[in-house]
């Protein structure tokens, strides 16, 4: 699927859109870290990191990288040990 993405001159990537407790959205790149913005709405943040991946990968052209392919990104929950977070009330 990346192959025909890129043979129509576009090719998608995974944004990763995490809120912030300051209101802000943090928005990644999964496949090009580099790419990395943020916004006070979930739209804004979606148009500022696809501003920063295009710097990202302009930047990868010129130093004579090669392009990410679009990956297959799987997000889940993971639960940690209840220790850790009776480590963290102590130090509260």
């Amino acid at each position: 699927m990346a192959e025909t993405a890129r043979e129509e001159g576009r090719i998608t990537y995974t944004a990763v859109l995490t809120p912030g407790e300051d209101g802000f959205v943090c928005a990644q790149i999964a496949e090009v870290p580099e790419a990395i913005s943020q916004g006070g709405t979930l739209e804004e943040a979606k148009t500022n990191v696809i501003e920063a991946l295009e710097l990202a990968l302009e930047w990868r052209r010129e130093e004579g990288e090669a392009l990410p392919a679009s990956a297959h990104v799987t997000v889940t929950q993971v639960t940690v040990s209840g220790c850790w977070l009776e480590r963290e009330a102590r130090r509260a």
